[in-house]
């Protein structure tokens, strides 16, 4: 039954990776090539900023709209939105409970300097199995490298 889980997982994460590439691909399509513009490191760190304080602003009255700009500051690399979104999975009010994701954003959050995270996580490894523990840091191995490509690739227009 584990297994079974386990692989609809990968396939459900599967999936979500590909559309998340052909999104991008909509993206650059979408640009007309004299609207080519170079975008710096600093860029995409006041555009992570911009979606953590919309985050921010909406936590209390539309939680789940939130954790959508919560998760966008962090594909950026906003360590407190991988904080925030960790926190959100573990306690499941406005998102579904998921240890497994709450592991990947923690860990993401963890290696992104959030102290707080090292604390959640050492809580949550024993809800988990060591095997979903290896798929959550894959995951966000995963994340992590799509983090990098979205912030060269965007700089590079």
């Amino acid at each position: 039954m584990a297994t079974d889980v386990n692989q609809w997982q990968s396939r459900l994460l599967e999936q979500v990776d590909k559309l998340i590439a052909v999104a991008q691909q909509q993206l650059l399509q979408a640009e007309q090539p004299g609207d080519a513009k170079i975008r710096g490191p600093e860029y995409w760190q006041r555009y992570a900023k911009h979606h953590y304080v919309k985050a921010a602003e909406l936590i209390k009255h539309t939680p789940f709209e939130a954790a959508k700009h919560f998760r966008r500051a962090a594909l950026f690399g906003h360590g407190k939105a991988m904080l925030y979104l960790g926190q959100m999975f573990l306690q499941g009010k406005h998102l579904p409970a998921s240890s497994f994701h709450a592991c990947c954003w923690l860990t993401l959050a963890e290696k992104a300097g959030q102290s707080q995270a090292t604390e959640l996580l050492q809580q949550l490894q024993p809800q988990l199995t060591a095997h979903e523990i290896n798929l959550a840091r894959r995951l966000a191995a995963e994340r992590f490298e799509q983090l990098c490509d979205a912030s060269f690739s965007q700089s590079s227009r």
